[in-house]
């Protein structure tokens, strides 16, 4: 092993934005539905979320989705031994993205969630264009 490289760095943050995306989203499915309904078996819907309880619900769905497609890029980055310029500034643009994405999305600016949505997308697309590059 050769340390924690840059992309590793941007994973443990990426990470960050994630575990807080479904803290927030805990905290106001508590205050909204109540403690005996976040304790409860959750069987039935919550009695009232709000629209912004389904934005963060759905903001935790989306970062897990953004993560199912970052970690394994960053697995075979750092497995094989790759790191430039293309991989450490297209993790920089996820990270960032993905932290825009969650305000952005909670209260409801639809314009610029999907610029951070699609900024963040397209540093996949170059993120994988930098591992490709250099096998």
């Amino acid at each position: 092993m050769t340390g924690i490289t840059f992309e590793l760095w941007m994973l443990l943050g990426a990470f960050g934005i994630t575990a807080f995306s479904i803290f927030v989203q805990g905290l106001h499915l508590g205050a909204a539905a109540g403690n005996a309904y976040v304790v409860s078996d959750r069987s039935a819907p919550a009695p009232f979320e709000g629209p912004m309880g389904g934005r963060l619900a759905r903001n935790v769905r989306n970062q897990i989705e953004g993560m199912a497609l970052f970690v394994p890029l960053v697995l075979i980055a750092s497995m094989t031994g790759i790191s430039n310029g293309w991989t450490q500034w297209a993790a920089l643009i996820f990270v960032c993205a993905r932290a825009a994405y969650v305000p952005l999305y909670a209260f409801g600016i639809k314009g610029l969630r999907s610029l951070a949505w699609t900024a963040g997308f397209f540093a996949l697309l170059a993120f994988a264009r930098g591992i490709y590059a250099a096998t």
